[in-house]
């Protein structure tokens, strides 16, 4: 391995200085080098390297003709299919900047994400029409002749009026490579939705460098990909691990990439084996959800030798292995956003790794989380961890270890620590608590601030809870992450203070909950305080709600759990708070 890395340093400078490493380019070069063998397999289809790219040009050759510009962003909401792909890398080639859109989203948060990313065209899948159709209205920016629909055999909801059938128009379009554009790695390529740690998601500029980059690192470096491999992906294209990892490290590396519509604990071997798979892009809670299904002949029937991912629980790493036959787990850590990123290449469980490269200035500083602030010394300047301390993780940006920040210009500079061990230096604050083993090691503690994490998602507070205000009744609402047995992250909690006189509905705020709320975002339990306390500066006060929890023998105010069988929120009694801790009603 020791050869590998110091083969990859020389061949990541490599890359850096080279300008030309865009996805189009990409597409290109691959389809002359890899031609007819598989580039992206889906269902019972397969499109050799040379039929993607055509399919990708079609797109480019006719948006180009629509008027579509360089840095132009151009909206995208569809689940996983051949499609995605061919529209991002088309667009791609024209140099505009493909908003990925959450198809769980709905109602003011699929409003919100078009409305940031400034979009005036969108494609869209038919599967995803019937949530566009709702909120369409609400949508100054994008006309209905801006809307390009991309049935390919999907039923579902009606195309707006005044939309376009790309179908029918992509049979008209060139498949020839456009005109090069004059790009360079560091166009932006993409906007990839994330929570942050208040408000609404922001949009994170990706430019085609760090897309290149991620699928080079992670599927060189982390997975030693060949192009004999096949990538497995279950998780949507729209998240960084499906575009920026598994997408990118098999395009970037000449592989296979196996494309699943959806994630199916049930299906998910015999899926894998069905396409041979050799390697999978995970998060945690799949892995989870994987080892909780029933044992069966198809756990070791696959060809998978290694995988690659963030968030598997240290508990159920070693098990996981052993079950399924996997002899290397590649935990990495990275935001997608941030320009910190660790790799675990030595196998040790429950690790993220260590540093990427050793270029990247990553240190772990001290951080107050009562508080809120970072601990400095006499001179001002922030205090380094030691090993088995816990301190947020900064990146220092310098050179080529970028921040390129939101569309938004206040929510970067939040993210930006400044004078941490000398005035002038500046750090892109993680938001994430870790510690250090002696050997370096890194290891994931905790996230700092409101949002939390649950199925893989980053989920604010705020945001939820000024959804959740908008319910009938509600007079203040305080939304915090607590944690239940066998599942990583935490799951969501509100506690619910009501206007004077009203009473709780808890079939209607179920109902409310889904309809206004991704399913990740959904309060788990619901707590009716009569009041709630807040610090001196009026910010709501979690810590004292979270050790209490959901434990009815703690809380003495009337307590719900989202029950999904009922489809309504059911007291916690003693008896359903052990039926939870002992995971036979789960989340």
């Amino acid at each position: 391995m020791a050869g590998r890395m110091g083969g990859l340093l020389y061949r990541y400078i490599s890359m850096l200085l080279l300008k030309n490493r865009t996805l189009g380019r990409t597409a290109e070069q691959m389809a002359h080098a890899r031609g007819s063998a598989t580039c992206v397999s889906y269902g019972g289809q397969r499109l050799s390297f040379d039929e993607f790219n055509r399919a990708a040009n079609r797109r480019a050759n006719l948006f180009q003709a629509l008027g579509v510009q360089r840095g132009e962003p151009v909206a995208l909401l569809m689940e996983n299919r051949p499609e995605f792909l061919e529209t991002l890398t088309g667009l791609a080639k024209l140099g505009a900047v493909t908003a990925g859109i959450n198809t769980n989203l709905s109602g003011a948060q699929l409003i919100h994400c078009l409305n940031i990313s400034a979009a005036k065209r969108l494609v869209v899948g038919r599967e995803c029409l019937q949530a566009l159709n709702d909120v369409l209205p609400q949508l100054p920016g994008l006309r209905a002749d801006g809307i390009f629909v991309d049935s390919h055999g999907e039923s579902g909801a009606a195309l707006p009026a005044g939309s376009h059938d790309l179908d029918a128009m992509l049979s008209g379009a060139s498949p020839e490579n456009p005109p090069p554009a004059k790009l360079s790695s560091q166009d932006l390529l993409l906007y990839v939705y994330t929570s942050g740690t208040t408000g609404m998601p922001k949009a994170a500029k990706i430019t085609h460098l760090r897309w290149f980059v991620s699928g080079f690192v992670m599927g060189y470096h982390g997975l030693e990909l060949t192009p004999e491999d096949v990538v497995y992906c279950a998780l949507p294209l729209y998240h960084s691990n499906g575009a920026m990892i598994a997408f990118a490290s098999a395009l970037t590396n000449g592989c296979t990439l196996a494309l699943s519509r959806r994630f199916s604990a049930t299906k998910y071997w015999e899926e894998a084996t069905r396409l041979g798979a050799t390697t999978f892009i995970y998060i945690g809670e799949f892995l989870r959800y994987l080892m909780n299904t029933p044992a069966g002949p198809s756990d070791r029937a696959h060809k998978v030798t290694r995988v690659l991912g963030n968030g598997l629980r240290p508990d159920i790493w070693i098990p996981f292995q052993e079950r399924f036959n996997i002899p290397h787990i590649r935990e990495f850590y990275a935001s997608t956003e941030g320009n910190a990123g660790t790799l675990n290449l030595d196998d040790v469980p429950g690790s993220i790794g260590k540093p990427v490269l050793r270029l990247l200035n990553m240190p772990l500083i001290r951080y107050d989380v009562e508080a809120e602030s970072y601990l400095r010394d006499a001179n001002g300047f922030c205090v380094r961890c030691k090993p088995g301390e816990v301190g947020e993780l900064l990146s220092q940006i310098k050179g080529t270890a970028k921040f390129e920040g939101y569309t938004n210009p206040l929510e970067t500079e939040k993210k930006i620590l400044r004078d941490v061990f000398r005035t002038g230096d500046v750090f892109f604050k993680t938001g994430d608590l870790m510690k250090t083993d002696a050997q370096g090691n890194h290891y994931f503690v905790d996230r700092i601030g409101d949002t939390f994490r649950w199925k893989g998602e980053n989920v604010s507070t705020q945001e939820v809870q000024e959804i959740l205000t908008g319910f009938p009744g509600v007079h203040l609402i305080n939304v915090f992450g607590v944690h239940v047995p066998g599942a990583e992250g935490r799951v969501g909690m509100a506690a619910v203070v009501l206007d004077a006189g009203a009473s709780f509905a808890p079939d209607a705020f179920y109902r409310y909950a889904e309809a206004h709320l991704p399913a990740y975002s959904r309060p788990a339990f619901v707590r009716l305080a009569r009041m709630l306390e807040v610090t001196g500066t009026f910010k709501l006060k979690k810590v004292d709600l979270q050790k209490a929890s959901y434990d009815p023998a703690l809380v003495k105010d009337p307590l719900f759990y989202r029950d999904e069988r009922a489809h309504t929120f059911s007291p916690v009694t003693p008896d359903i708070f052990l039926e939870i801790n002992g995971q036979r009603i789960r989340f």
